[in-house]
């Protein structure tokens, strides 16, 4: 009976220190938390049993064990690979890793395709170390990150709309910024499709990007010239530069593109007055832009930094149309129209600063953040029109709008047991007025204006328990909107809210199996212009307006994500209410001219899925990804009840070949099919775009030649369905364009500058 009772004893012993948790918090220079290090366990004859990787605090965990290991291995990119001893109370405590110098002889370097994991609420794709990293720029980069569509600045995550985009922390406010990143510079892209209470309750998706770590001092900059071929000749050109000594740096950017673009589209309207309106427009548009930012920043050291900028530019817009329209009833042509239209507007000045604090007293993060925005635009239309029954027409009109707006931001951050807590508040103040003066004998002049504050508080709690992380938060917002009319406050129209935004996620890790829940509450306010009651006249059988009436759009969402190897998907279901559409109604006492405005549709229901996979075969390194959305959601049309449930399904097949000489031709094909979108039926497209890209003097200069859309088949007609009429519309624009672009770039380092910017969204509804 006494041995039995010491081997009892001594089994519980082993198993207690066989089934220890082991943990550890891994830093680098400066004792800076080091993410995504891989973390290894392995047995006394170095065979693998588990691996994960650290969080943004450095943090790793291991739950209780019971397969004995003797060793943990560390390695990341940039640093000196290190081996140690599991210690008995399996706490590692802090471990440094150095960063690695090496002097290489010739040598082969071989990327992989990138893998997509899970991060806490974000898919992550890796960048450094894969083929993405001789993908050219960011925005290059973007173009092949899973859920990310489009290109040229404007990008959309799938089925989520236009995300929020943040490089090292920091809002991204225009879109030019991406295209002066590096590929080479970056570590790793973040996609959240599903964002918590820290962004604004308008923001459905986030992309975060995350750059290496910085290095050199002195003088550095980035010169790059883009070429477009696409009917007519564009150019885009930029210049950064950068002077940086001890923890002082300061930058200033400049840029300018000149181009000059077609605008052609072709549109049937069938009215429940049963008469039909067929319109051909074609026409150009000259674009002129320019740019400028200065500023700076200082790192006290690790734990202070303080910095600002200022930013101005100009945007002059030209267009010119020839519309013909013509109007039948029957079959038979009761009148029509040709008209030219032309307009110039300019956008002088828009100034935008930003003021931000970064820093840490003791275990207390602190980030602050004011912003402000001023612009003013003016434009002038002019429409000579010709009709059948009414004869000649000049139209003219003036339009000036104006925006302002101050924000302020500021985040508390503090470890909390196996996680943290952040606390926050946000405040935004904006305006925009807009005085139109038209001869129009149909319409009035207006001057209108829209004041908005904006008072949101939130928290945000996050843990690590084991192998799942689980984060709630919720966000209060205050809102109140001022409508006044020639001066005057429109009581019907002004409106307070008060809304609270809850949010949640959970993710854990089964065998080599990630999984992510996450659930959001969300809303989107409508633009300004959208919300502005002038009406704006098209011609004379069609006019365009906002409707100062809108609500807000309320969403809630539901999202689960899985990834396993090389294969990852995620399905969600979303609810909307006071949805906001696109529609027409009639105009005036006959009902024969129709107004484009938009209205609340009480609500939909949708789905969405999206899987992607990702393999190598030698040189040819493909990833092909499957998306299909479907909605629930019915109006009322003249013709009765309409349903607009048929799904839209997206195929994209992209591929990364890695030629002789170090050059890389990337193929990319997509076929997005039709179905329908709120009260849209969009038809099918497809397209395949091709690039070259070579990289000389250890990637200071870049060459990279592109044809995108090669068959031209990215257009595709839209029908839009409302209660009065039914409209069709499809751009004829050639979409098949040319690209050449030259980058040099001489002792590039990364920015200091951690400005993460207060008011973005509302930003946007400028």
């Amino acid at each position: 009976m006494k041995y039995l009772l010491f081997l009892t004893f001594g089994v519980c012993a082993t198993v207690t220190c066989m089934a220890q948790s082991i943990t550890g918090k891994v830093v680098g220079e400066n004792n800076s938390p080091l993410d995504y290090v891989n973390v290894v366990l392995l047995k006394a004859d170095s065979t693998y049993v588990s691996g994960t990787v650290t969080d943004v605090n450095g943090a790793f965990l291991f739950e209780k064990t019971t397969d004995n290991p003797k060793f943990v291995k560390l390695s990341s990119i940039g640093y000196t690979e290190r081996i140690l001893d599991i210690p008995s109370t399996g706490n590692f405590g802090v471990i440094l890793l150095e960063p690695t110098t090496v002097m290489l002889g010739e040598v082969i370097v071989k990327s992989d395709r990138p893998v997509t994991a899970i991060k806490g609420d974000a898919l992550v794709t890796s960048v450094a170390g894969t083929q993405l990293a001789h993908a050219g720029t960011a925005e290059d980069v973007l173009v092949q990150v899973p859920m990310v569509v489009g290109r040229d600045g404007v990008f959309e995550v799938f089925g989520k709309g236009s995300p929020a985009i943040y490089v090292n922390g920091r809002l991204v406010r225009d879109s030019n910024e991406l295209m002066q990143i590096s590929s080479a510079d970056i570590k790793n892209v973040e996609v959240v499709t599903n964002p918590g209470v820290k962004y604004d309750a308008s923001v459905n998706s986030v992309i975060r990007i995350t750059t290496k770590r910085p290095q050199g001092e002195g003088f550095s900059g980035l010169l790059r010239s883009t070429l477009r071929e696409n009917k007519y000749f564009s150019n885009i050109d930029q210049a950064n530069f950068k002077y940086r000594t001890g923890g002082l740096e300061v930058f200033a950017n400049f840029g300018g593109a000149i181009a000059k673009f077609q605008s052609n589209q072709y549109g049937v309207s069938n009215s429940s007055q049963l008469w039909e309106e067929k319109i051909n427009q074609t026409g150009y548009g000259n674009v002129k832009d320019f740019l400028g930012k200065a500023g700076f920043s200082f790192m006290f050291n690790e734990r202070h930094s303080l910095g600002a900028y200022y930013a101005n530019g100009l945007t002059s817009d030209k267009m010119h149309h020839i519309h013909e329209t013509e109007l039948s009833e029957k079959n038979s042509v009761i009148d029509g129209a040709i008209g030219a239209r032309a307009g110039d507007t300019r956008t002088l000045p828009r100034h935008g600063a930003n003021l931000y604090y970064n820093g840490k007293v003791g275990e207390l993060g602190i980030d602050l953040n004011a912003d402000y925005i001023w612009k003013k635009s003016r434009s002038n239309v002019t429409v000579d029109e010709v009709s059948v029954n009414e004869g000649s027409s000049l139209i003219n009109s003036l339009g000036i709008n104006r925006g302002r707006m101050f924000a302020e931001k500021l985040v508390l951050s503090y470890p909390v047991w196996k996680g943290g807590i952040e606390v926050g508040e946000e405040f935004v103040s904006s305006r925009f007025s807009s005085d139109y003066d038209t001869d129009a004998e149909i319409i009035n002049d207006a001057n209108t204006r829209v004041d908005e504050k904006n008072i949101a508080g939130f928290l945000d709690f996050r843990q690590t328990l084991g192998r799942f992380s689980i984060g709630a938060g919720l966000r209060y917002e205050h809102v109140k909107f001022d409508y006044l009319e020639n001066g005057q406050q429109n009581e019907d129209q002004s409106k307070t809210y008060n809304n609270f935004f809850p949010s949640f996620f959970m993710s854990t890790t089964i065998d080599k199996v990630q999984l992510s829940m996450s659930y959001t509450s969300k809303t989107k306010r409508p633009n300004y212009g959208d919300l502005d009651g002038t009406i704006d006249y098209i011609n004379r059988f069609t006019l365009q307006g906002g409707n100062p009436y809108l609500k807000p759009e309320k969403t809630h969402t539901v999202e689960v994500t899985g990834a396993w190897r090389r294969l990852f998907a995620q399905l969600s279901y979303t609810y909307k209410k006071d949805l906001i559409i696109s529609t027409s109604k009639p105009y005036g006492e006959s009902g024969e001219v129709k107004l484009m405005t938009l209205d609340n549709f009480p609500e939909m229901h949708s789905i969405r899925a999206f899987i992607g996979t990702s393999f190598n075969v030698g040189i040819w390194e493909p990833r092909i990804n499957l998306g299909l959305t479907k909605q629930w959601f019915a109006i009322d049309t003249w013709k009765g009840r309409k349903h607009l449930n048929n799904p839209q399904g997206m195929i994209q097949w992209q591929n990364a070949i890695h030629l002789p000489y170090d050059i890389w031709l990337n193929v990319d094909m997509a076929w997005e099919s039709a179905g329908n979108d709120r009260n849209m039926y969009r038809k099918s497209c497809s397209y395949m775009n091709a690039k070259l890209y070579k990289a000389f003097f250890n990637n200071s200069f870049s060459v990279s030649v592109e044809a995108n859309d090669i068959f031209n088949q990215r257009n595709y007609g839209v029908t839009l369905f409302s209660r009065d009429i039914r409209r069709y519309v499809c751009v004829t624009d050639l979409s098949r364009s040319f690209y050449l672009t030259l980058q040099y770039t001489f002792n590039s380092s990364r920015d200091r500058y951690k400005g993460h910017g207060a008011g973005s969204n509302e930003k946007n509804r400028f």
